[in-house]
């Protein structure tokens, strides 16, 4: 026994540093994506990178079994809207947005992709919570079959969802002075 036991003492470091470096690559590769997620729901920055921070917290405790899920963003996405729901009601905030409470700056045509991407983000807390969910993850190059399971509602939900938002940004756009 006592052969095996350096053994195990080297392999427990090195299990423990490619735990490590998986989750450092899939918080480089994911976290963006987790972050316009909650921005489409919540206009406050500090309370979305909270609870992204929160997620990815409860992500790493659980790294060894979550990173075998056949789609581990999915369950991270599942996470922080319910660590951000939580700071919402704990805060109560409103997450929504009027146009007339929108920066005249975000109204102006954007003139780089960053401000397009922040005049989305407005314009998608103007739509109903679910709606502005599963048009953001459409937006992320989910399939509205990976929508459906991990949010847990129906595929057609999903498409009707879909067209009614990409309806309603359109008259959003539209009022704003944007044409499509």
């Amino acid at each position: 026994m006592n052969a095996l036991e350096p053994a195990a003492v080297h392999a427990e470091p090195a299990a423990a540093a490619e735990l490590n470096a998986s989750f450092e690559a899939f918080c480089r590769e994911h976290y963006l994506k987790v972050q316009r997620f909650l921005q489409a729901r919540c206009a406050d920055p500090d309370l979305v990178q909270e609870a992204v921070q929160e997620a990815f917290v409860t992500a790493r405790a659980k790294w060894d079994d979550v990173r075998e899920f056949e789609k581990p963003l999915g369950w991270l996405l599942t996470t922080a809207r319910y660590k951000l729901m939580g700071q919402l009601k704990l805060r109560r905030q409103n997450s929504m947005t009027t146009l007339d409470e929108v920066p005249d700056r975000l109204l102006a045509a954007p003139t780089n992709a960053q401000e397009a991407r922040d005049l989305l983000a407005e314009w998608l807390r103007q739509l109903p919570r679910r709606q502005s969910e599963i048009l953001q993850m459409s937006l992320d190059g989910w399939s509205d079959e990976e929508i459906a399971r991990v949010l847990g509602v129906a595929y057609n939900t999903v498409r009707t969802y879909k067209r009614v938002a990409r309806q309603r940004l359109r008259r959003i756009a539209e009022e704003a002075g944007f044409r499509a």
